[in-house]
């Protein structure tokens, strides 16, 4: 799916919905677990690829982490398309400083040491960052995979 640009005389409606498009893609079974989609866009975009599978009860559902968003612009270098080109590379280094960056953040809110433990205040707010934590695991365990 790609996002389909705002008209003009949308882009300060706070009620529009931006329109999006389904892109026709050719999916291959590697028969080894691995599957290939193939798609073309004409044009400099973002593209979402939502990809699901048929759990145990026969009902399809998305993988874990979908869907992943892929952006294509005719100025990228070909070595960036590729598992070991310059962007992958730049977005690994990238992720892990913001990974890093809430794990310090949230060590900081949840940590008891130099705080006022007879103030209420400060107990609700490191019970509220441990909570938060907790029910952010599934998302913080996609990001680190």
């Amino acid at each position: 799916m790609r996002k389909l640009p705002i008209p003009e005389d949308k882009l300060e409606d706070p009620d529009y919905k931006q329109q999006v498009q389904e892109i026709p893609c050719e999916v291959v079974d590697l028969d080894n677990g691995q599957y290939n989609c193939k798609y073309e866009v004409d044009d400099e975009c973002e593209v979402e690829v939502h990809i699901n599978f048929e759990d145990d009860k026969g009902k399809m559902v998305p993988i874990r982490g979908s869907p992943y968003v892929a952006s294509f612009s005719p100025r990228a270098k070909a070595s960036d398309n590729v598992m070991t080109g310059g962007a992958m590379d730049r977005q690994i280094k990238k992720e892990l400083e913001r990974l890093q960056n809430h794990m310090h953040d949230t060590k900081k809110e949840i940590t008891t040491k130099d705080k006022d433990l007879n103030d209420v205040k400060n107990l609700l707010g490191v019970k509220e960052s441990v909570e938060n934590t907790q029910n952010q695991t599934d998302n913080i365990t996609l990001q680190i995979d």
